[in-house]
């Protein structure tokens, strides 16, 4: 095509967008001139010079944009004859579905007056949303993901003949083995519309139930009534038709979209939907954006899944085209597709932009639609791991890259707790760039100095990362951990290679893991070190470093050697440091080297592990301390005499009540009882309560007599 070029700057992009001109990042055969930047890939030169394409560097592509005029106005590029012939055909194809969306709307018109004759109503097309005023009928005004509208309407197809089998025959697409269907994608790119279209050519009554509605088990169990007729339907007489204005017919297809946004006020709804699915006779369509979504993962057991992607913008170009020209306004294609392009291919979206704009203008210019896409602009939540495979590909950080610095760190606030993660585990996976035009020990240095780079960029990072979750919290450096994490690692390290699957396949963080068992090991090393605290006098690293490893070879490595016979001695020798069957575990699992717990299980035989584990609870152990619920009471508090020279004759926290205190409140009891309007009920007699009195030996007896509590 005439006018296409390959750029590496970012105004030759912007200026051949405006005139209509096509940019393509990789020259082709139909490449008419190629903007060299500085370092052009050797691949991309040697495409120009298998092809011949005419090379312009950025002072002569302006000076043939100055003295050209094309259909863009001054500075277009020159058309030729296919190129000129290519579009008046695209135009008489717009100008023909826009006629026929003239004719559908006179035909419903008709339909509309003949009804009004009979009691009907007649519709307001001008009132309507352009969303429902043009949404397709039929399956060819379906924009994008036509195979995969065409297997759901083979699907209704084959429903009664599957229903027959008994759902055992695959078919051709392997999907009438399923009572149900999950259809995933994105919002406003058609999934609902193409269930409903289907549904209506097959023959099939669509009952819908969306977010709006009430999706609880009753609800859901209820929906299968085929005779769920609307007022008006009953009133009409002959044909009855459903609250959609569907005409009932004797099948009956349920359509439960945004099923990932069931909540509270869906209670049981999913649970009811997955058990209606493996028992329904009639079809079910469940819809949904994100089918990674932890609540569908029983239904996606029972559900065939058809996802639908975003449509590319060329296959939504022609249908907005016609309904501008059907609506009497001027804009141009390339101002549609900036349109298409920052609403995320959201043909809803677009439909409700220009039918807002058409309230005023009946123009759009190149600047306007800019500025209506960024105020419009869709922002869209990417996962981890697309963030990490956009920011190694071979276009974020390359020399054609469009996005800014800007753009780059807004990759790491999607989810700015694990791309971090993602990153570090995955920055030594990828193939550089930077190291394409590299062989033999050049490469290695230098992909050594990349990754050198890369890590201390990670490191620096980590610093960062103490600052922000430390006391202070200086949530401000927030930016910086940004580039320091994820951009500046990327950058060094960008090119692509990694794949879905392999040894180079993308790898969840392991640190996520590693953490917990820390965390877990921890408490475990902590337990064991109260428990040893009446023999050894060291604190949880002493313990794990110097005392563990001397106790291996006396409570783990005889059961190695020995085998059951070991078991009494090594029994004796954990009551003679407190340890329990768990601390046994533990120290095991805290093995390193040659001592690592999947190598000493493995030797220990399973007989000698059962003879442990049995002679271990059949015995009494000694316990290094006891805790009050242990003991069954509360502990007594004692009053009164000097404190004994045992601390552990009592807590020293409790309090002794002053004998001053108890007179001043007997005094204030009797001036009470004194008072004659004050009258009070005859005190029942006590019973005699039975106290016992604990006594403690030591070496030492205590200087005065402790009496009991009473």
């Amino acid at each position: 095509m005439a006018g296409t070029c390959h750029t590496a700057f970012r105004p030759t992009h912007e200026t051949l967008t405006r005139h209509d001109r096509r940019v393509t990042l990789q020259p082709s055969s139909k490449t008419n001139y190629v903007v060299l930047g500085d370092n052009a890939g050797p691949s991309k030169l040697a495409a120009i010079k298998k092809h011949g394409i005419k090379t312009l560097s950025e002072d002569e592509f302006l000076a043939l944009i100055g003295t050209r005029v094309g259909p863009g106005g001054p500075g277009g590029l020159p058309l030729d004859d296919k190129t000129r012939k290519k579009m008046e055909n695209e135009t008489k194809s717009i100008k023909a579905a826009a006629k026929a969306l003239e004719a559908r709307e006179k035909e419903e018109a008709r339909d509309a007056k003949g009804k009004v004759g009979g009691g009907g109503t007649k519709p307001d097309l001008a009132s309507q949303l352009w969303t429902t005023r043009y949404a397709p009928q039929t399956i060819k005004e379906v924009c994008g993901n036509k195979g995969q509208v065409d297997k759901l309407q083979q699907w209704l197809h084959d429903w009664p003949s599957s229903l027959k089998s008994g759902f055992k025959k695959p078919g051709k697409s392997s999907m009438n083995i399923f009572r149900a269907v999950l259809i995933s994608g994105p919002p406003g790119i058609g999934k609902t519309t193409s269930a409903h279209l289907c549904a209506k050519l097959e023959g099939f009554t669509p009952i819908e139930l969306n977010a709006s509605d009430a999706r609880s088990k009753k609800l859901v169990e209820r929906s299968m009534n085929i005779n769920n007729t609307s007022l008006d339907g009953w009133m009409a007489g002959e044909e009855a038709t459903n609250a959609l204005g569907v005409t009932i017919t004797d099948k009956t297809c349920l359509i439960m979209d945004e099923v990932d946004g069931m909540s509270a006020g869906d209670r049981g709804g999913v649970g009811a939907l997955n058990a209606l699915i493996k028992k329904t006779k009639i079809p079910i369509i469940c819809i949904a954006n994100d089918a990674g979504a932890q609540k569908l993962k029983p239904i996606k057991n029972n559900t065939f899944n058809l996802p639908f992607r975003r449509p590319d913008a060329s296959a939504i170009r022609s249908r907005i085209l016609s309904i501008v020209f059907k609506e009497k306004m001027k804009i141009p294609a390339n101002v549609v597709d900036q349109l298409i392009t920052g609403s995320q291919s959201d043909i809803r979206q677009v439909l409700n932009m220009l039918s807002t704009w058409r309230l005023s203008s009946n123009t759009m210019t190149f600047d306007e639609g800019k500025d209506l896409a960024k105020m419009n602009e869709k922002n869209t939540i990417l996962t981890p791991f697309d963030v990490t495979n956009k920011l190694f590909g071979p276009y974020m950080f390359s020399h054609t890259a469009r996005e800014t610095l800007g753009d780059k760190m807004e990759m790491y606030f999607h989810d700015h707790s694990f791309v971090p993660l993602f990153v570090q585990e995955n920055y030594l996976k990828t193939e550089p760039a930077k190291l394409r035009n590299l062989n033999g020990p050049p490469k290695t240095l230098k992909h050594l100095a990349l990754m050198d780079k890369a890590a201390s960029s990670i490191s620096d990072a980590d610093l960062v990362d103490a600052l922000i979750h430390g006391p202070e919290q200086h949530w401000t450096l927030m930016p910086l951990h940004a580039v320091c994490s994820t951009v500046r690692p990327a950058s060094f390290l960008f090119g692509g290679g990694m794949s879905w699957g392999g040894a180079n396949a993308m790898a969840f963080p392991q640190w996520l893991g590693q953490n917990s068992k820390q965390g877990k090991l921890g408490r475990q090393l902590g337990e064991v070190q109260i428990h040893m605290r009446l023999k050894v006098s060291a604190d949880k690293t002493e313990m794990r470093q110097s005392y563990l490893p001397a106790l291996f070879p006396h409570i783990v490595k005889p059961l190695v050697e020995n085998g059951s016979s070991a078991v009494h001695e090594v029994i004796e020798r954990m009551d003679e440091y407190y340890l329990s069957r768990e601390d046994w575990d533990t120290i095991v699992e805290l093995g390193v080297d040659q001592n690592k717990d999947e190598l000493v299980l493995k030797k220990i035989s399973a007989a000698t592990k059962t003879s442990f584990t049995k002679k271990y609870n059949a015995s009494e152990h000694p316990i290094p301390f006891y805790k009050a619920m242990d003991l069954g009471k509360a502990p007594k508090k004692l009053a009164g005499g000097p404190a004994p020279d045992l601390e552990e004759a009592f807590d020293v926290d409790d309090e002794i009540p002053d004998a001053s205190d108890d007179e001043t409140k007997k005094g204030d009891e009797d001036e009470i009882r004194g008072d004659k309007l004050i009258s009070s009920s005859k005190p029942r007699p006590k019973k005699a309560v039975k106290t016992t009195t604990v006594m403690m030996t030591s070496s030492k007896q205590p200087r005065g007599k402790v009496k009991p509590k009473r």
